[in-house]
C-alpha cells in the first residue's frame, strides 16, 4: 500500500510543474503519527522520489516546463516533439531512466568500497571539473563571435543565478528553481513556438526509438556514473554533470552544431539515466557516508538517524520496483500527451501553457517570482537569436557552483 501510494503521489509531483517532491515530503513528515513504521513512511517516500524522476520528463518534453533534473530534456525534447516524434522523446526517457535504476543498483557494490574513500578528493577538484566543462562548451563555438556571445550568455546567467540563490532570502532555493528554469527554458521556448512555430505538430504514436540498444545502454550507463557524482556532493545537480558527460562523449565530433543538436537522442537518454541514477545515489550515500543529498535523504535520515543494512535493502528493492512500474505509467502518460498535442492547435496550446506557468510562477512565488521569471525569459532568448547554444545559459548553475567550491 506505501509503495503505491509513494508512486501515486511521484506521478502527480511529476506531471504537475511546480509541485516538488520536497513539498509533499515535508507533508508526509507531518503525518508520521499516522504511520505504523518508520520503514513505511521511507518506502512511500522513495516510491515517490524514484517515480518522479521518471514522470518530470512529460511536462518537459510536451509543455516546455523543466525543473532542475530535467531542463536540458527541454531542448532535444522539444526538437523530437516538432519533428512529430514525442512519442520517441517519452520512450528513450523511460528506458534510459529504467536503465538508471538498474545502473545505480549494480554500481552499488563499486560504490560500497570506492565512494568513501574518492568521496574527499572528488570533492575538491569538482570546481576545476566545471570550469573544464564550461570552457569547452565556450569553444565548441568555434568562431570567436559566437564565443564571444556563448561567454556573454553563460556569465549573465551565472549572475543571475548568483543573485538568485544567494541574495533572495524571501524565496526558497527549490522555489527560486521555478521561475529560474521556467523562464530560461521553458517561456523562452514557448515564446518562440508562439510567434513563429507551426499550427500543428501530427505526433506519431508508434514513434520508435532511433538508437541502437548498446547506444541506449552506454549512454545510460555515463548518465548513471554522472547520477553517482550527483548524489554525493554538494550544490551540484544533474544538468551540470550532464552537460560535462555529453561534451565529453562529443569531443570527437568536429563539426561547429549546438551540443543539444548534434545528438538529441544521445542527450535525452544520459539527461535520463542521470536524474533518476541522482535520487537513487542520495539515499545511497546516506548509508555510505552519512551524508543526505536530497530532501527525501534528510527526511530518511530523521527517521532513522544511521541507517542499518536492513532498511537500506528495503529501500533499494524499494527503488527497483518502482522503477519497473514508473516505467510503464510514464509510457502511459507520454501516449495521452502525445494524443492530445496532436489534435489541438500547436500555437494555442503554446500560448496556453506560457500563460499557465505565469500564473502557477505567481500562485507559488508571488510577484518577485514574476520578476526573476521575466529577466530569466530575456536571457533565454538571446541564445536562439544569435545562433549560439541554449546550453551556455546552464551558466546560471555553473558559476555559482564553481565560486561555492573556490
Amino acid at each position: 500500500m506505501y509503495l503505491s501510494l509513494g508512486i501515486l503521489l511521484g506521478t502527480a509531483t511529476g506531471l504537475i510543474p511546480g509541485l516538488h517532491v520536497n513539498t509533499i515530503t515535508v507533508l508526509m513528515l507531518s503525518l508520521l503519527p499516522l504511520f505504523p513504521d518508520p520503514l513505511h513512511l521511507a518506502v512511500l517516500l522513495t516510491a515517490m522520489a524514484t517515480t518522479h524522476t521518471f514522470l518530470d520528463f512529460i511536462p518537459s518534453i510536451f509543455l516546455g516546463a523543466p525543473e532542475e533534473g530535467t531542463v536540458l530534456s527541454v531542448l532535444p525534447g522539444h526538437k523530437l516533439l516538432l519533428q512529430g516524434r514525442g512519442m520517441e522523446a517519452v520512450r528513450i526517457t523511460a528506458l534510459a531512466s529504467l536503465y538508471g535504476v538498474l545502473f545505480s543498483l549494480v554500481l552499488l557494490a563499486a560504490a560500497y568500497f570506492l565512494i568513501p574513500l574518492a568521496y574527499p578528493l572528488i570533492r575538491s577538484v569538482i570546481a576545476y571539473v566545471l570550469i573544464a566543462a564550461a570552457l569547452l562548451l565556450l569553444l565548441r563555438e568555434r568562431s570567436p563571435e559566437r564565443i564571444l556571445w556563448a561567454s556573454f550568455v553563460f556569465f549573465i546567467s551565472g549572475l543571475l543565478g548568483y543573485v538568485s540563490l544567494n541574495h533572495i532570502a524571501s524565496l526558497s532555493t527549490h522555489q527560486i528553481f521555478f521561475p529560474l528554469f521556467s523562464g530560461l527554458f521553458g517561456l523562452s521556448t514557448l515564446l518562440f513556438a508562439i510567434t513563429s512555430g507551426e499550427s500543428h505538430h501530427p505526433q506519431d504514436p508508434g514513434a520508435n526509438i532511433k538508437l541502437t540498444r548498446r547506444d541506449l545502454a552506454a549512454h545510460s550507463l555515463i548518465g548513471s556514473l554522472g547520477g553517482l557524482l550527483v548524489g554525493l556532493l554538494p550544490a551540484v545537480s544533474p544538468s551540470q554533470i550532464g552537460i560535462f558527460f555529453q561534451e565529453l562523449v562529443n569531443l570527437k565530433d568536429k563539426t561547429n552544431g549546438k551540443l543539444e543538436e548534434l545528438h538529441p537522442r544521445r542527450f535525452l537518454t544520459i539527461i535520463g539515466s542521470l536524474n533518476t541514477a541522482d535520487a537513487i545515489f542520495s539515499i545511497f550515500a546516506l548509508y555510505l557516508i552519512a551524508n543526505p543529498r536530497s530532501g527525501v535523504s534528510v527526511a530518511i535520515q530523521d527517521l532513522f538517524g544511521t541507517l542499518d543494512l536492513p532498511v537500506f535493502a528495503a529501500l533499494c528493492a524499494t527503488m527497483l520496483a518502482t522503477g519497473i512500474i514508473a516505467y510503464s505509467i510514464h509510457l502511459e502518460m507520454g501516449r495521452l500527451f502525445a494524443s492530445f498535442a496532436s489534435r489541438i492547435d500547436f500555437r494555442k496550446l503554446s500560448a496556453g501553457v506560457f500563460i499557465s506557468l505565469i500564473l502557477m510562477i505567481f500562485a507559488l512565488t508571488g510577484p518577485l517570482g514574476i520578476l526573476i521569471a521575466m529577466v530569466s525569459l530575456t536571457i533565454g532568448l538571446i541564445p536562439p537569436l544569435v545562433g549560439v547554444s541554449r546550453t551556455h545559459t546552464m551558466g546560471v548553475l555553473i558559476l555559482p557552483t564553481i565560486l561555492f567550491f573556490l
